[in-house]
C-alpha cells in the first residue's frame, strides 16, 4: 500500500460465485458503506468497518459471505475478485468482541494460489467456533498483505485511547509496548520484547530481535498520536467503542480490521 484511498471506481462489483451441489452460492462484495446498513448479513465488525471506510486508512479489502447452505469445499473464487496476488485472510466477529485482541482465526500472508486450502480451512473453523452472523453466514475479509514494520492494537472511546505495540505482526501472545493516551497526555510503558512476527513465504516466522531492537519503544510519540487521533475520530463517528487492528510498513498506518469492543 502506498498511503493512497482505494476509490470506489477500485473496488470490484458484487460477484456471485455459484457453489456446486447447493442451491447457494458465495457472495464476493465490495467493502461500501453501503455494508453499514446489512450487519445481519454481513456481521458487526464488517458493518462498522463500511461505516469508515471513507475515514480510516484501509487496506483493499473484498468481503466474502459465505450462506450456511454452501458447504466449505465449494468456496472457491475466481482470481479476478482478489484484491492482490499476497493476501491476508481473516474471520471476521459476527458480533462485539470482548476488550482485548479478538480474532485470532486469521491467516496471514496467503498467496493467492494457496487461496483455495485457506478459505475451506477459514470457513471451517469459523463453523466449528460458532463465529457466524444472524443468519448463519460466515464472512471473511480479504485483504491485500502489508508487510509490517510494526504493528499497533488500539481500543479506542470518545475519551480515552490505549494502544498495544509491536515490532512485525500482532500476535496475542508477544509481549507489547502499552501507550494510554488522554488528551494530550500520553502514559508509555515499554515491554522487553524478545521476538518478532516477520512475513514469510506462504506464512510467517518468528525471528528474534537484537537487543538494542528488544529495549526500544515499537511506535514512536508521534506515531501514537496520529494512531490515538485517528482511533478516537472513528468511536466518535461510530458513537461505541471500538477495536482496530493497525499495521505501519515503510509509508503510513493501514487498518486492518475495526470492530465494535464491548472493553
Amino acid at each position: 500500500m502506498d498511503g493512497e484511498t482505494w476509490r470506489a471506481e477500485e473496488r470490484p462489483a458484487e460477484v456471485i460465485v455459484l457453489a456446486a451441489g447447493s442451491r447457494g452460492g458465495v457472495r464476493i462484495l465490495p467493502l461500501t458503506p453501503s455494508l453499514a446498513r446489512r450487519p445481519a448479513v454481513v456481521g458487526a465488525e464488517v458493518a462498522v468497518t463500511a461505516s469508515l471506510v471513507d475515514r480510516l486508512p484501509l487496506a483493499r479489502s473484498v468481503v466474502v459471505v459465505v450462506p450456511p447452505e454452501v458447504p466449505a469445499s465449494s468456496c472457491v473464487l475466481p482470481a479476478a475478485v482478489l484484491p492482490s496476488e499476497a493476501l491476508t485472510v481473516t474471520v471476521t466477529c459476527p458480533a462485539p468482541v470482548p476488550h482485548g485482541p479478538g480474532g485470532t482465526l486469521s491467516m496471514y500472508n496467503q498467496h493467492a494460489d494457496a487461496l483455495p486450502e485457506a478459505l475451506v480451512e477459514a470457513v471451517a473453523a469459523a463453523r466449528r467456533c460458532d463465529l457466524v452472523t444472524p443468519v448463519g453466514n460466515v464472512v471473511l475479509l480479504l485483504q491485500e498483505f502489508v508487510p509490517a514494520v510494526a504493528s499497533a492494537v488500539v481500543w479506542a472511546t470518545a475519551e480515552s485511547v490505549r494502544i498495544e505495540g509491536r515490532w512485525g505482526l500482532a500476535e496475542q501472545r508477544s509481549a507489547a509496548d502499552t501507550f494510554e493516551v488522554r488528551g494530550a497526555t500520553v502514559h508509555e510503558t515499554l515491554a522487553r520484547k524478545p521476538t518478532a512476527s516477520l512475513a514469510a513465504a506462504g506464512g510467517t516466522h518468528t525471528v528474534t530481535m537484537p537487543d538494542e531492537w528488544q529495549r526500544r519503544y515499537s511506535l514512536g510519540r508521534e506515531t501514537i498520536r496520529r494512531l490515538a487521533a485517528l482511533s478516537r475520530e472513528a468511536a466518535v463517528t461510530t458513537g461505541m467503542a471500538l477495536s482496530l487492528d493497525i499495521v505501519l510498513g515503510d509509508r503510513d498506518p493501514v487498518v486492518l480490521r475495526c470492530r465494535p469492543s464491548t472493553g
